[in-house]
Order: structure tokens, then sequence, then C-alpha cells
């Protein structure tokens, strides 16, 4: 019976930590270390053969190699840069840029077109494609920039702890300390990262609804909006494949009419996402 329980507790790890495997947040990897913990502890328990054990233990590690390498790597890597090399020893977010890469590599094959990049600062917009590791890619982009997210992540997320220049904004109320935050960045020479779109429902290319505010605010500002896109992490069978991920960066241009703006943006959006999906395991 005991043994019963155990192959229970085996198969139901075994779902469990892929799905914690993509946590952005180096505060989640205690927990995800606790879950590795007791799976390690479970087989060890198992009253089986030796052989078969570490057969078990090596056709876990060979499948979600990939898995359990991000989550070391997020751990090691994050934790240096949010309580090692703090905010305090950087003077930009080119140490934590190098971080995330070394994080993504080798187990995602990243493509650019940084060189797309416009001179002066812009307010760049994105889709929001998961609430998973892709939250990180945007610090790949080599520019200085401002990152705006939710107060509400100061608490779930740390990315404080990270982020050179966050910008926090409120849920309700607060347009003008925005616009605010945003003329200071940008007068600095920063740009501006900002999400644009809700958490995909379907497939990554299911544009949702667009936030409209800072098409509004870049027009009242005057300042050029960018075009971002960024690729989703593909898993299979809850394991994460060696494939491409893009981050393409889309036109620059300035908000005369508003809806016509978000327009543009939508389509940008579904092209470049169907583009990546379709792009995901070709060599």
């Amino acid at each position: 019976m005991f043994n019963i329980i155990l192959i229970i507790l085996l198969a139901l790890l075994v779902i469990i930590i892929p799905s914690l495997q993509l946590f952005t947040d180096f505060y989640y990897s205690f927990v995800i270390f606790i879950v590795l913990l007791i799976l390690l502890t479970t087989i060890s328990l198992l009253k089986i053969n030796l052989k078969v054990k570490i057969i078990i233990l090596a056709i876990i590690c060979i499948l979600f190699k990939n898995n359990f390498l991000i989550i070391g790597k997020t751990f090691t890597y994050v934790y240096k840069a949010a309580y090692i090399n703090t905010l305090s020893n950087r003077k930009d977010d080119s140490d934590l840029r190098d971080i995330v890469r070394k994080i993504y590599l080798p187990h995602l094959k990243i493509k650019t077109n940084f060189n797309n990049l416009p001179t002066k600062p812009s307010i760049m917009v994105c889709n929001y494609c998961n609430d998973r590791l892709e939250n990180l890619a945007c610090i790949l982009i080599p520019k200085d920039m401002a990152i705006m997210m939710r107060d509400g992540l100061k608490k779930t997320t740390k990315l404080h702890k990270l982020v050179k220049w966050p910008i926090f904004t409120g849920e309700k109320n607060n347009y003008e300390n925005t616009k605010k935050e945003i003329t200071e960045h940008i007068n600095q020479g920063r740009s501006i990262f900002t999400y644009i779109t809700k958490y995909p429902r379907d497939l990554p290319n299911f544009i949702t609804k667009i936030r409209t505010g800072i098409f509004s605010i870049a027009k009242e500002l005057d300042i050029p909006i960018t075009l971002v896109a960024i690729d989703y992490i593909d898993i299979k069978y809850n394991i994460i494949p060696e494939q491409n991920f893009q981050i393409e960066i889309g036109d620059t241009f300035k908000v005369d009419n508003v809806q016509l703006s978000i327009h543009k943006a939508r389509k940008f959006f579904r092209n470049t996402m169907t583009k990546f999906i379709n792009e995901k395991y070709l060599i």
C-alpha cells in the first residue's frame, strides 16, 4: 500500500514539476526546490530495485533536462541579480540582460532584429504572451528602458528588485502620474517598455483587448511608438523542447490617430505571432 501511495505521488510530481519550471521570480524557486526534494525522496523510498530507481531518475532527467536547467539557472542568476549584485551597484540593466540571456541559452535559439530599433527614445508597446519566463525576455532588448508594470507586482514578483527603472502604475486614477514618469525617463534618454495586450486565451496569435491609454499618452506627449512582438515558449507534454524564440521589432511611428494606431498594433501582433508559430521549430 505504501509503495502504491509513493507511485501515485511520483506521478503527481512529474505532472506538477513542469508547471512550476517557468516562474519568473526566484521567490518561487524555493517552492520548486522543495518539490524536487520531495521527488527525490519519493524515488529513494520506493521499494523497488536500485537499478530501476536509477533508470527512473535518468528518464526524468533526460525528459525534463531543459526544465530543470532553467529552474536552476533562474534561481542562481536572478538571486544574484536581486540580492548580491543589487540595483545600487548597477548603472543600468546590462548585467541583468546578460543574466537573462544565460537563462534562455542554450535551451532556446534566440532570433532578433534589434537593428530595427530606433536611435531615439520611444514608447515600446508589446504583446503579453504568457505569465512565465517570457516576461523576462524584454530585458534582452539592448536599450536603456523604464519598464511599466502594475503596483501589485511588487508583492507577487519582486521585479522592482531586478529592474533598474520600473514604472509602477496603479489600477485607476494614475494617468497623470504615469505621464509625468514617462516624460522624466524620455528626457533622460530612456525608452519606455509596456505590455498592452492581455493574456491570450487560446493561441498566442489570438490578440485580446488592447490597452489604449499608452497611445493617448504618446499622442499627448508627442513620443513615437515602437511595436515589439515577443515569442512564446512552446511546451509539449509539459516538456520544454529546444526551439526558436524570436523578438521582432516593428515600425516606429507618431500617434496621430489613437484608434488607427491601435489597429496597426493589433495587426502587427497577430501577423508576427503567427509567423513565430510557423517558425517555432524551423532550423
